[in-house]
């Protein structure tokens, strides 16, 4: 799991990342501080588990807003999680904005002058809810595939429709109808296999 931080006003050395390295380590957190290169990273790791602290403003207003970053990201993928920061108030955003927070989920907003044990709670919320996804989880099976398995076909639908690992990959970071509707099958999968023997926890 990388915990990527988008933010200008965050140092190697602020309490907030030492915590962070504390916590996951210090290869597993990474800090930009300007948007792009931010964002160009995490649209280059995709394959990679991520939960991203992004700065709402920017001071130099050359940078991609904290928006922007996040809807190129939701362009990209809904498997990042994205947890946006800012000193204004919620009310501030506008509604356009928070129309695009709310309906391309965005994991949790919060202030920039809270305590940081509070950001660092919903850091480990989005973690811990990473790990729980089946789409999170089928994109880092997937991922881990060579090449030259994920190019083959791999599934075929009822109406004959046939589709490789990395079409499948795109599709489930896409949520379109066949990515939800492998999800939805896996999980009766698990459910049938559930009520068909008993099975300890650790099977």
């Amino acid at each position: 799991m990388k915990i990527v931080v988008i933010h200008d006003d965050i140092s190697e050395t602020s309490p907030i990342m030492v915590m962070l390295r504390v916590q996951y380590g210090d290869d597993n957190v990474v800090l930009h501080t300007h948007s792009q290169p931010g964002l160009e990273y995490v649209l280059s790791n995709l394959g990679q588990k991520m939960v991203v602290l992004l700065d709402k403003n920017f001071y130099d207003g050359k940078e991609k807003s904290g928006i922007k970053v996040f809807e190129e990201i939701r362009a990209k993928t809904s498997l990042v999680s994205v947890i946006l920061t800012s000193v204004s108030n919620i009310s501030d955003i506008g509604e356009e904005n928070l129309k695009i927070l709310i309906n391309n989920d965005l994991f949790a907003f919060e202030s920039f002058t809270s305590d940081y044990s509070k950001i660092i709670e919903l850091i480990d919320k989005a973690v811990e809810g990473m790990d729980l996804r089946i789409d999170a989880v089928l994109e880092e099976w997937i991922v881990k595939q060579p090449e030259e398995k994920r190019e083959r076909q791999y599934i075929t639908t009822k109406g004959d429709k046939s589709y490789t690992l990395n079409e499948i990959l795109e599709s489930i970071r896409q949520r379109t109808e066949i990515g939800r509707s492998l999800e939805q099958n896996i999980l009766k999968l698990a459910v049938d296999l559930l009520t068909r023997k008993n099975m300890k926890l650790d099977d």
